[in-house]
């Protein structure tokens, strides 16, 4: 007899709640960056075409923010994440003076 594999599906509220748990912010005046480690999966895409130097992988090979008060908010490193574990609020193209 073959064994069998029974997944529990998760419901849409334990996904969301997963993600607010592995989510963390960055905020700022004029822009807040949020980036999701369990989506994350270390590729440094966001990285290397970020044009002011704004992120940075850390030791455990995530990215997290490192001089957010340079962000121009072009939105680069959060169209270019293949796994959209980023997201940046704020106008672009907006500073907060």
């Amino acid at each position: 007899m073959a064994a069998t594999t029974v997944t529990k599906l998760r419901t849409r509220e334990e996904v969301i709640e997963q993600a607010r748990a592995a989510t963390k912010s960055y905020v700022s005046a004029a822009v807040t960056i949020q980036i999701n480690d369990a989506w994350c999966k270390g590729c440094a895409i966001c990285v290397a075409f970020c044009p002011k130097d704004v992120l940075k992988m850390n030791r455990m090979d995530k990215v997290e923010v490192k001089a957010l008060e340079a962000c121009t908010k072009c939105l680069r490193c959060e169209q270019l994440c293949p796994d959209f574990a980023i997201v940046v609020f704020g106008e672009p193209g907006k500073s907060k003076g």
